[in-house]
């Protein structure tokens, strides 16, 4: 069974095509204002032969006595969708419009609700609800992906792993072939570097460049974290090594991008104030 919700203001006649493929147990909701309720006789012999049960919803445009209220339909129909989605009438609800509007319940549900057992969509007509879904695939962030293959490079297989996972969290594609690479048996990974502690004997930092590390990290930052970023800046030949050398540091990728965002305006200024060394 499914319910569909038409936006008739909208859509207009042309929304409620494939208004014939409809069957008994689904059920179909015009909701209209008096501005825009035109009806052909083509369209009046569809909706009386109709196998679906047909409810025509005249809603109101404003309070009594009042303004018109801006998207009054809009308001009324996601209201009703409230209604449909929390009674669990039926496991595939379509509000058919095109207005862009709708998109931000849909967006709502999906990430507060969370319901799968109800497919919530928003449709151009009713025909398009029997078309085959695709799911449009989000962008791979390139960023993100240079640094998961530097990552894999440089780190032992679980490390990686842990970072994919993170980054797939956020809605990401595209590692498909990059997990194969790195989950395949026959792949030998590389060693992981072993990393020396510094001497004390490394120069150190101006105070100014240190001191502007810190300030873009946050005045609370304890003394290794700050060292450690200031050595990732003066090491980084591009922002993509900064992002990568970010990314070894923090483990976390949240954080990482923060901090990434925090120095990228700036990278160049302080790749010329990490130059400058104390003396002494």
């Amino acid at each position: 069974m499914a319910i569909y919700l038409v936006d008739y203001e909208n859509v207009y006649i042309e929304g409620l095509e494939g208004l014939e493929q409809l069957g008994k147990e689904d059920t179909l909701h015009i909701f209209y204002t008096q501005n825009r309720c035109g009806l052909t006789f083509d369209l009046y012999q569809k909706l009386t032969h109709c196998d679906a049960q047909v409810q025509l919803n005249e809603v109101s445009v404003s309070l009594k006595n009042g303004d018109p209220v801006k998207n009054a339909l809009d308001i009324q129909l996601m209201m009703f969708t409230g209604y449909l989605i929390g009674s669990r009438q039926t496991e595939h609800l379509y509000i058919v419009s095109k207005d862009k509007d709708f998109w931000l319940g849909t967006e709502f549900f999906h990430r507060f609700i969370q319901d799968d057992s109800i497919e919530l969509r928003i449709i151009p007509s009713i025909s398009a609800s029997f078309e085959q879904k695709e799911e449009p695939a989000p962008a791979a962030d390139a960023q993100v992906m240079a640094t998961l293959e530097s990552l894999a490079a440089a780190s032992d297989y679980p490390e990686f792993i842990e970072a994919v996972e993170r980054q797939l969290d956020d809605g990401l594609t595209g590692f498909a072939a990059l997990c194969n690479q790195y989950a395949s048996p026959t792949v030998v990974l590389p060693e992981i570097p072993v990393t020396e502690e510094p001497e004390e004997s490394t120069p150190m930092f101006t105070v100014q460049y240190h001191n502007t590390v810190r300030n873009l990290l946050g005045k609370n930052t304890d003394e290794d974290t700050v060292n450690r970023v200031c050595e990732i800046i003066s090491g980084s030949e591009n922002l993509v090594d900064l992002n990568n050398g970010l990314a070894k540091l923090y483990r976390d990728g949240e954080r990482a991008k923060t901090a990434y965002h925090k120095f990228k305006p700036k990278f160049e200024d302080l790749r010329h104030l990490s130059r400058v060394r104390n003396k002494g």
